[in-house]
């Protein structure tokens, strides 16, 4: 069993008195879960995450640890509150706070909030979270220093500041505003320097109890849950590759392939066919056909999503129209235009398109390497033009200009640019105009470092396993954007 804690400003000592049994990481944030690599047996603490500069780790990420069979424990902080959300679904809470959570006692996620440094500086706190304020307050009404009035009076106001503005010194200054004795606010200046109760640390200790005492014996236990669309994107936004500029996001290499290959459409449509081959040789029952286009047109009607040329009635391809060009539509053989239809409708699954299985193959391509220098020099790119223009911002390009220059570059008619978009695996003009952004200023003024070939075709090579499918024809893809066929050679771009 590895065993993993998450851990910040709660736990500042946390890889001290972890010793070696636990490998502590900093606060979680979105995508640090499924960048981890715990499998089944394995044990993740959280205690602390981020939440206002970055994205909180998101409860997909913690059902998907979950159904892979790791443990997942929560306690203190961000930990507490997911515990408290997730723990009819198997994540385990532990501690005061997350029990309170659990209970309605306490409701804002504020309540474990605060403003700290940086791990270089022992993540050394800016202001008080409200629940260890909470429990000071307690042990103040105990000892006698205030009555319980009086305290809650305290935390109710100091509950309307943001939470960075909650501090020890800021509580005794309420309490000086509040005419409070003298003699009281100096019980209550020692009591808040020296026997201030930190129940974000007590409840962090608690945990890594728990996360070292785990039995590494126990089974696994998994569950069967589908994955989302938004998981999916996720598990492959967290994927990187190495280079000598240091971790790229792979799917930043899939998108600059997707943009700047003149052979990414061939590419694109060999690895829905191949997709669709195996899915056919795994869930039907019937003889495969000669030649991938053939083995996926069959598929195609064994699912239901084509008719039978052979029994064919008039008008039982009209619903093709919004998927192809007027020229694919006019003067394309019958069988191009399936070819056309069933490449741009597929998906892995109901939302999910075929980024995995490209990204899959990429890697055993030399592409790869190539793709990945053009994303840092443009990430390069990009900073040289903030630093140089402070208004700098790649989402306020023009999306007007973007697609005229796709268009241009592709060599197409900009009304077709939505089904040449989708022969690149690109769902939508959203999509396209989304993944071009970072890329535009270093292609428009640099041409010739964006240049890029996938390459000969790989049937068989480089894709996992598939559960591939089809979008149906009324899947909301409409309007009179298109592709070439696939008999049409591609034309080269001078």
């Amino acid at each position: 069993m590895t065993r993993y804690l998450f851990a910040g400003p709660s736990l500042p000592d946390a890889a001290a008195l972890a010793g070696g049994d636990v490998i502590v990481r900093p606060p979680v944030a979105a995508g640090d879960l499924l960048r981890l690599g715990a499998r089944a047996g394995d044990a993740v603490g959280i205690v602390d995450g981020y939440f206002h500069q970055t994205r909180a780790v998101r409860h997909k990420e913690i059902l998907d640890l979950l159904d892979a069979g790791v443990t997942v424990l929560g306690a203190a902080s961000m930990g507490a509150l997911r515990a408290a959300e997730l723990d009819v679904l198997g994540m385990r809470g532990v501690g005061r706070i997350y029990r309170a959570y659990r209970r309605g006692e306490l409701t804002a996620d504020d309540e474990v909030a605060l403003l700290h440094g940086p791990a270089d500086v022992g993540y050394q706190a800016g202001s008080e979270p409200l629940v260890n304020i909470r429990a000071t307050l307690e042990l103040c009404v105990r000892e006698g220093v205030l009555d319980a009035d009086t305290a809650s009076g305290l935390a109710t106001t100091l509950a309307r500041r943001p939470y960075r503005l909650r501090t020890y010194p800021d509580l005794l200054r309420l309490c000086r505003e509040a005419h409070l004795p003298d003699a009281e606010c100096e019980r209550l200046r020692e009591l808040f320097a020296t026997r201030a109760v930190n129940r974000k640390r007590e409840d962090a200790l608690r945990l890594l109890g728990v996360l070292r005492r785990l039995d590494d014996t126990r089974p696994a236990v998994r569950v069967s849950r589908e994955p989302t669309g938004f998981l999916h994107r996720w598990r492959l936004g967290a994927r990187s590759i190495e280079t000598a500029d240091g971790p790229v996001a792979e799917m930043s290499v899939l998108r600059a392939c997707q943009l700047f290959a003149d052979d990414y459409p061939s590419f694109h449509r060999e690895l829905t066919f191949d997709a669709l081959t195996r899915e056919c040789a795994e869930t039907c029952d019937r003889p495969e056909a000669a030649g991938a286009l053939d083995a996926a047109l069959a598929h195609a009607r064994h699912r239901g999503i084509v008719p039978d040329l052979g029994a064919m009635e008039p008008g039982e391809l009209d619903f093709l129209d919004p998927w192809l060009t007027p020229a694919e539509r006019d003067g394309a053989p019958v069988r191009d235009r399936l070819a056309a239809f069933v490449a741009r409708g597929f998906q892995v699954a109901p939302g999910i398109p075929a980024d995995g299985l490209a990204l899959d193959r990429l890697r055993s391509r030399p592409v790869a390497a190539e793709a990945a220098r053009i994303v840092t020099t443009a990430a390069r790119a990009n900073e040289e033009a903030r630093q140089r223009q402070d208004d700098f911002d790649i989402h306020s390009l023009s999306a007007d200009r973007i697609l005229s220059y796709l268009a241009g570059r592709w060599r197409v008619e900009p009304r077709n640019l939505a089904l040449h978009a989708l022969d690149r695996g690109l769902a939508s003009l959203d999509v396209l105009i989304a993944a071009a952004r970072p890329y535009y200023l270093l292609a428009k003024y640099n041409p010739g470092l964006v240049e890029l070939t996938m390459g000969a075709p790989e049937y068989g090579g480089g894709a996992g396993r598939s559960s591939a499918g089809l979008r149906s024809a009324d899947d909301g893809r409409r309007g009179s954007d298109a592709l070439p066929d696939a008999s049409a050679p591609r034309r080269g771009r001078r």
